[in-house]
């Protein structure tokens, strides 16, 4: 191995950093091949890069040699280095070690077959769909997605037949496949909405705003509350009223979190009435999620009116979370509105308006000399405290 020829000149070996320098330093091409066996991908990386700048066409041959023989991880860099220095013979190579019997073989093969990126590979790598070994079918799927618009467009159909596929590793490449090289690939990828997996679940809700609406609200109604939050996540405008209950109703605070971030990526201001609610929600990451896609839908000073709006709601607790919503944007603009809480029914308001005057008044101590004489005294020494830590400072 290489590691018993790179040696310091004490005869010391040398450790993957110190060979890695010394095949950037090298110009013999022996010494370079021999580091092609280095068990060190950047090491076999740095001396592919060394033998095409100094050999040209002419390192082609070494390359070709250990082509197959590499670390899985660098087989695409030779075939793409054999390509670069214009060697037309790298897809026949890989095209016939598909009929190897070695599994590995058929691997590297794949690899670099995906990584040369020709329309000629794609119907060879759609006839290794069909391989006996899970791992190849596995890095069939991935090099086809990667080839993208040089597959055909039977790659897409032939792809999604592994969404059937006994190992979920392999559908899970599937789904990734398929929304690659589909344009519109709701379809093909509805049947992994109910696969019994939930990994593979959680692959394809990621692509719940193309997928057929039945397959759409199983997944934003997952049992599995990490599967509801990436269908949340990449849910669209025809989700919005799964949406408007999963931001309600979910027992999950990061599922309702997404929901409210997706409905504030709708920048559709009729939205607005849907997110309110969660102004009500316990978990403070869900408010502020719920204030951002306000401010997304709205712009900052039409959510702050309509925040006010919200100060004249039949519900106490309504009232007093958008007292600290407002508080949230600072909005000082609102301080004629919540004046008028001064009087509010509820004592819990008022202590919201007292805990929040400093970022929503100018001059908030005409209130709190208001709220000490207040009827109850939670709400009287609230304000007597302010008053005192105001005199203080």
């Amino acid at each position: 191995m290489t590691t018993e020829r790179l040696h310091y000149p004490g005869g010391q070996a040398m450790d993957a950093t110190q060979r890695l320098r010394a095949v950037q330093a090298s110009t013999s091409t022996e010494k370079l091949t021999q580091a092609l066996e280095d068990p060190s991908p950047e090491v076999v990386r740095a001396a592919i890069g060394r033998l095409v700048d100094l050999r040209g066409h002419a390192a082609a041959n070494a390359l070709r040699a250990a082509l197959f023989d590499v670390d899985l991880s660098v087989v695409g860099d030779i075939a793409k280095a054999l390509q670069r220095v214009g060697d037309g013979g790298v897809a026949e190579m890989a095209i016939e070690a598909l009929g190897d019997e070695r599994s590995t073989r058929r691997l590297a093969a794949i690899r670099a077959l995906g990584a040369i990126s020709t329309a000629r590979a794609a119907s060879w790598l759609q006839s290794a769909l069909d391989d006996d070994v899970a791992g190849v079918r596995s890095a069939s799927l991935d090099a086809l997605a990667r080839l993208g618009e040089h597959a055909s467009p039977a790659a897409a159909p032939a792809c999604a037949r592994l969404l059937h596929d006994p190992l979920p590793h392999v559908r899970i490449a599937a789904i990734r496949a398929v929304a690659r090289l589909e344009p519109h690939p709701g379809a093909l990828l509805a049947p992994a909405a109910n696969d019994a997996d939930r990994l593979v679940r959680l692959e394809v809700a990621g692509h719940v705003a193309s997928l057929p609406e039945s397959a759409a609200k199983s997944l934003l109604a997952d049992p599995d509350l990490r599967v509801r939050e990436a269908a949340a996540r990449a849910a669209g405008t025809r989700e919005v009223g799964a949406l408007a209950l999963l931001l309600t109703d979910d027992p999950a605070h990061d599922v309702r979190r997404a929901a409210a971030r997706a409905l504030g990526a709708t920048r559709d201001d009729r939205v607005a009435d849907v997110l309110l609610p969660g102004l009500e929600d316990p978990d403070a990451l869900v408010r502020a999620a719920v204030l951002r896609a306000l401010e997304e839908i709205l712009t900052r000073a039409t959510a702050v009116r309509r925040l006010c709006a919200e100060l004249a709601s039949e519900r106490a607790e309504r009232r007093r979370v958008t007292v600290y919503a407002l508080a949230h944007l600072s909005a000082r603009e609102a301080a004629h509105d919540l004046a008028r809480l001064a009087d509010d029914p509820d004592p819990d308001v008022r202590l919201a308006l007292i805990a929040s005057a400093e970022v929503l008044f100018d001059e908030p101590g005409a209130l709190m000399r208001y709220l000490r004489s207040d009827a109850d005294p939670a709400v009287r020494q609230a304000a007597g405290m302010w008053l005192l830590r105001a005199g203080r400072r």
